[in-house]
């Protein structure tokens, strides 16, 4: 009797241990299509390119740069709070074929990433981030 009572109080110990494991590990992951969007702030493209050169992507809407930075904004917030700073790093890329940002002529990608490192804070889009500030730490080491 005590050897199933011992036998039953295991049995419920690791099912809330498993349980417990798969509650925080399905949320945890940061990469395209896997806690990200595909294009992670593709949305934030024009609006970098305007903030940083004034210029216009070719074929994007005309629209006042409030509206982008508000589209821009709008879906930097739906992305979850400790995957913010991935997403501003797969925008910068660590090669101009493998960034989010435009390789504009006349508008080096190198501005366009230091103007993207700074969309969460106040006054950019105003997001916490994965440490509860409004910033992003080693952004130096972006994808």
């Amino acid at each position: 009797m005590a050897s199933n009572c011992r036998l039953l109080l295991l049995a419920a110990l690791l099912v809330s241990v498993f349980a417990a494991a798969a509650a925080t590990s399905g949320g945890e992951y940061c990469y395209p299509s896997m806690g990200l969007p595909s294009r992670p702030l593709y949305g934030c493209r024009e609006y970098v390119a305007q903030q940083t050169c004034g210029a216009r992507i070719l074929g994007a809407p005309s629209a006042p740069i409030e509206t982008l930075m508000e589209r821009c904004c709008l879906e930097f917030s739906q992305i979850q709070q400790h995957c913010r700073c991935q997403a501003v790093r797969y925008l910068m890329g660590s090669r101009p074929e493998s960034s989010g940002l435009m390789n504009l002529p006349g508008c080096p990608i190198e501005a366009q990433r230091d103007f993207a490192r700074i969309l969460p804070t106040p006054r950019q889009c105003n997001l916490v981030t994965d440490y509860n500030t409004r910033y992003c730490l080693e952004m130096d080491k972006f994808m």
